[in-house]
């Protein structure tokens, strides 16, 4: 008989690739708030929006709902927030 013994812990990695480019400083960024639809969400992401207002001078949040939590965001969505912003919140609620 063999025993076979797997070790379940596990180093994580933190890459950038795939990861967009991040501005210096949010001074005069319009700021996307794209929520899922969950409870809470849009809340939440307002909440953060109004906590990074304290420090940077920021331009008219883009508020967005995707409206369905277990499916990804439309591409064209995607794409006509991208044009309106500079940086994009995305918030999970419950």
């Amino acid at each position: 008989m063999t025993l076979k013994i797997l070790n379940p812990t596990y180093e994580p990695a933190i890459t950038a690739q795939g990861m967009a480019e991040r501005p210096e400083s949010l001074a005069g960024k319009r700021i996307g708030l794209l929520s899922n639809d969950k409870l809470n969400a849009t809340e939440l992401l307002d909440a953060i929006h109004e906590v990074l207002s304290d420090t940077f001078e920021l331009g008219t949040p883009v508020r967005l709902n995707r409206g369905n939590a277990s499916a990804p965001a439309p591409p064209e969505m995607l794409e006509g927030i991208a044009k309106e912003i500079d940086v994009a919140l995305l918030g999970n609620g419950d």
